[in-house]
């Protein structure tokens, strides 16, 4: 890890045991912003040396300053169990909670500001069935941008690698996600302090160490009955996967990062790369739909450029509802911006990265045969192609007799179908809070070029920056931050991170690819999509061969680095 960078400064007070007074819940009563002196507290520990967060964590490693929290089921019952207390029931060894919803009652609101104690609880999953106690492994399944329901993701890791390895796992939730909510109906000024990767990290850090103790494994990494943890996340998880272990290696072990776009929340990767790999991967699912997609939606755009005043009509020529049309939708030019050139590569970002297994039946090549359906006009196979959207992402058994686009429409105020996330936000509360975080901290630089099979669509941060002005008001974007602070565009001192990653799958043109030292390894799938290793079902049998294969090397990979971390260990106690 580069020593220039900085990290916390310190670690805010663990959350205290059940011997310890409880503290009052933040749901009774909203807390009242101050007059900005938070912002200047979290600058300040924010960018508090390296070396400092260092001996903090060491600290706090070896003489166990991370106490445990109050564990909470999905029926309230109190589940606690202090390392003191041997009495109390530790259900997070009971394998008839394997897989319930559970809470984390004691998760700090605000990890950054150590005046402020107020708690909230975070769900999370557990699965203790494989694990055989203290020296063996807990895997962290870490949740993203949406509610972990119905409950934990990858079976390989939960179930394949968890056998495996006799391990523990833990699954939590993003905090502002599904029920981890450390606010409720939050204001702009509560998501800028409380909603960033930041938080979501310590949010981590204090689960896996309250976890640890709370089932029985020492902090003390000399001891047999030391638990190394290994995080696993996809996509924007992966990124947090690698960032757990890239920035508190004494915390967590190992991390596996699947399609985790480092190089996108770096701002490195070029703006045209995604939507370009999008349209090179359908070109290569079916022959011949690059083209037939570009020349469809420019003879639709045409056609409804001149052919069309009427919002509505046009509306229903593409096969939208109008009854729930977004009423900021008022003229031809907007329409076509909005559902055309801005939706149909939206879709296709969801269709690419579901890619997998390869073949007639996924979305991508069904999506490539309507737009190839020449017996069709260009706005009936648009119409065609939200059908087949309602169908994927909906669920809608019978085709209805319209898309309602209030779908794909996040809530908040002044929002839009094109979002801040290019790729598509997601409608509701969670394409809101998804959005907040790509108008703070998650920038995507995502543009279609003339090379691409979609309407050209540039990438401009002054565009970025003025919708998120009117969907966030006070919010101030800070793409360059994370990459500053924290240094992840540079991984020639980072170690144990294995890197996965789909070839298909657009987001690879902004994940690590290459090896960049020998102390982390990289396994890429020619057939894989977005985090498809990971996947949600296993074991399948329809995986391709190189998936299988990489499967196994992982297995090999992490034994290795568990046998490494161990004689490391033993050494160091000597």
């Amino acid at each position: 890890m580069p020593s220039n960078k900085s990290g916390y400064g310190s670690i805010p007070p663990p959350p205290p045991s059940i011997d310890e007074e409880k503290p009052e819940s933040h749901e009774l009563e909203p807390q009242s912003q101050g007059d900005g002196a938070h912002h200047d507290r979290e600058i300040q520990v924010e960018r508090a040396s390296r070396f400092l967060f260092m001996l903090t964590i060491l600290a706090v490693t070896a003489f166990g300053a991370f106490t445990t929290g109050d564990f909470v089921s999905d029926k309230g019952t109190n589940l606690t169990m202090s390392s003191s207390t041997k009495q109390h029931r530790n259900v997070l060894l009971e394998r008839h909670f394997d897989k319930r919803e559970m809470f984390f009652d004691h998760q700090a609101v605000d990890h950054l500001d150590p005046s402020n104690k107020r708690v909230y609880p975070q769900r999370f999953y557990k699965i203790s069935k494989y694990w055989k106690g203290p020296g063996h492994p807990i895997l962290v399944i870490l949740g993203g941008e949406g509610s972990l329901d119905p409950h934990m993701l990858y079976p390989y890791v939960r179930k394949g690698l968890a056998k495996e390895f006799h391990a523990f796992v833990l699954s939590p939730e993003h905090r502002f996600y599904g029920k981890s909510q450390p606010v409720r109906d939050p204001t702009n000024e509560e998501l800028v302090q409380f909603l960033s990767p930041d938080q979501a990290l310590l949010d981590a850090v204090y689960l896996i160490q309250s976890t640890r103790e709370s089932i029985g494994c020492s902090l003390d990494k000399s001891s047999k009955a030391y638990c190394p943890v290994i995080t696993f996340g996809g996509s924007y998880p992966g990124f947090l996967s690698a960032m757990l272990r890239f920035r508190f290696p004494d915390v967590v072990d190992i991390s596996y990062a699947s399609s985790a776009p480092l190089e996108l929340y770096a701002q490195t990767v070029a703006a045209d790369a995604y939507f370009d790999k999008v349209s090179e991967v359908a070109e290569i699912a079916s022959s011949g739909c690059a083209a037939a997609v570009r020349d469809t939606l420019y003879a639709a755009r045409e056609e409804l450029l001149a052919n069309y005043t009427s919002v509505k009509d046009a509306a229903r020529a593409t096969g939208l509802c109008t009854h729930k049309f977004p009423a900021y939708i008022q003229n031809i030019v907007e329409f076509v911006s909005e559902t055309i050139t801005y939706l149909v590569p939206a879709v296709f970002a969801d269709f690419n990265m579901a890619y997998y297994p390869p073949g007639p039946k996924t979305a991508l090549e069904r999506a490539c045969l309507i737009f190839k359906d020449s017996s069709h006009s260009p706005l009936t196979r648009i119409s065609n192609f939200y059908d087949l959207r309602g169908e994927v992402e909906y669920g809608f058994d019978k085709k209805p007799k319209c898309f309602d686009l209030s779908f794909e429409l996040p809530s908040g105020p002044n929002a839009r179908i094109r979002s801040a996330d290019n790729s598509g936000s997601g409608g509701g509360f969670t394409g809101e809070i998804w959005e907040f975080q790509c108008c703070k901290d998650l920038i995507i630089r995502a543009s279609c070029s003339e090379k691409s099979m979609f309407l050209p669509q540039p990438f401009q941060y002054a565009w970025l920056s003025d919708h998120c002005h009117q969907r966030f008001e006070g919010v101030t974007m800070t793409p360059f931050r994370m990459v500053s602070e924290w240094g992840f565009n540079d991984l020639s001192h980072a170690s144990r991170i294995l890197f996965t990653n789909g070839l298909r799958d657009g987001w690879s043109t902004s994940s690590i690819l290459q090896n960049i030292n020998p102390n982390i390894a990289i396994i890429n799938f020619p057939n894989g999509a977005h985090h498809s290793d990971l996947g949600s079902k296993w074991p399948r049998w329809d995986d391709t061969d190189d998936i299988v294969q990489g499967h196994k090397e992982a297995i090999v990979i992490l034994r290795q680095w568990l046998d490494d971390l161990k004689a490391d260990n033993i050494t160091s106690s000597r």
